[in-house]
This record gives C-alpha cells, sequence and structure tokens, in this order.
C-alpha cells in the first residue's frame, strides 16, 4: 500500500478513523490573536485566528490501511447530475498535468491612416489580429474511459517530490500520464472544459 501511495488526505482520513474505531485524538486548540490586546474590542477580533492540533497512537498510514475495508465499500464513479449534492467514489485513469491558456485577440491599430484591419478589410483580406496572453494555469487531472476530472489537491498531502510535477510542467518535466485509482469527492462544479472540479482523498498508483 505505501510503495504505490501518492496523495493522502490525512485530515479526512483521521476523521474517518475517530468515526470508525470511536477513539478520540488529543486535540489541543491554539489562539493567535492579530491585534494588540489594549487596542481590540471585545466583540470584534479582526485577524484572530485559531488552530486545532491533534495527535494520534497511530500513523495516517496505519489508519489508512486500516480503514481499507470501509473504503472499499465507496462505489466506482458511474454518473452525476449537475446541481446535485456532491459524491464520494472511486475512479480508475490516468493522472496527468493540464496547461491552459486564456488569451484575447487584438487588431493591430495604427496612430496615422486606418487601422491595419480596416485596410486588409478593403482590400479583401482577412483582418490584422493578434493573441496576448493574458493568464495561464496548470492542474492535475484524471481521465477515465468515460470522464474527465479537474483535481484540486493540497499540496502537502503528495509524497515527497510529486507535488513538484505541476510547477515544472512543461519546463522540466514533459508528458505525465501515470496509471491510478483514486478516491475523490466530485462537487456540482465543471471547468469551461466539461471537467467535473474534484477534491482527491487517496490516490495510489495502480497496474489497471
Amino acid at each position: 500500500m505505501l510503495d504505490s501511495l501518492i496523495y493522502l488526505d490525512r485530515e479526512f482520513i483521521s476523521a474517518k478513523y475517530e468515526q470508525f474505531s470511536g477513539r478520540s485524538a488529543e486535540t489541543r486548540i491554539t489562539k493567535s490573536e492579530g491585534l494588540n490586546a489594549s487596542a481590540r474590542l471585545p466583540i470584534f477580533s479582526a485577524g484572530a485566528s485559531s488552530i486545532e492540533s491533534k495527535s494520534y497512537t497511530v500513523s495516517s498510514i496505519e489508519m489508512l490501511s486500516r480503514l481499507s475495508p470501509k473504503l472499499s465499500e465507496y462505489e466506482e464513479f458511474n454518473e452525476y447530475e449537475f446541481g446535485k449534492p456532491s459524491i464520494i467514489c472511486w475512479i480508475y485513469g490516468k493522472l496527468t498535468i493540464e496547461k491552459i491558456e486564456a488569451k484575447r485577440s487584438k487588431s493591430t491599430l495604427t496612430f496615422v491612416g486606418n487601422p491595419k484591419s480596416a485596410e486588409n478589410i478593403s482590400a479583401g483580406l482577412p483582418p490584422s489580429y493578434h493573441d496576448e496572453l493574458i493568464g495561464e494555469e496548470t492542474y492535475y487531472s484524471v481521465h477515465t474511459n468515460t470522464e474527465n476530472f479537474a483535481l484540486i489537491p493540497t499540496p502537502d498531502y503528495f509524497v515527497s517530490g510529486v507535488a513538484s510535477f505541476r510547477d515544472l510542467a512543461d519546463t522540466v518535466v514533459g508528458p505525465i500520464e501515470i496509471p491510478v485509482k483514486a478516491l475523490i469527492r466530485v462537487f456540482s462544479v465543471q471547468t469551461s472544459f466539461k471537467q467535473w472540479v474534484t477534491v482527491p482523498i487517496v490516490i495510489h498508483e495502480t497496474n489497471c
């Protein structure tokens, strides 16, 4: 199990472990204030935050091992209807990194005379346009036989080194296509390319 593990949502796994084992963790809540105490109103506490930390007698890997039978009870993704509550399911496919670019077309103008696009039109030629790159983004996705899923992972939950694949895409790292099985939570959100937006829970490499 450990050798094939790529991603593990430790928060989800620990919560499930508490639910099924009945063993509560030792919890400590630390509060921090972002304002000077003398200048702070008692009702409002802008900048204040609380951090909950938990400690367990078993590791997250051991929790995953013990919960494996329960996690296997989640069904494989079949279909999902937009506008419905989120679902947790298994998917099997290829883990890849995709890149999208946002561009806008602009015609070339001149300050003296007609715009070049107008000159082209009058001459029977297509307008002169060029694309301006206004933004780009890379993201993880899983392609199955029937659906594509865009992943929104927490970088710290990847095993060592894997999170850096995305940052190195198209520079040091070339094409990526890793066969995986993944437990994911599918939300009623789609990308512009009709991919379901999902949050991964567990990702394993697989031979399938």
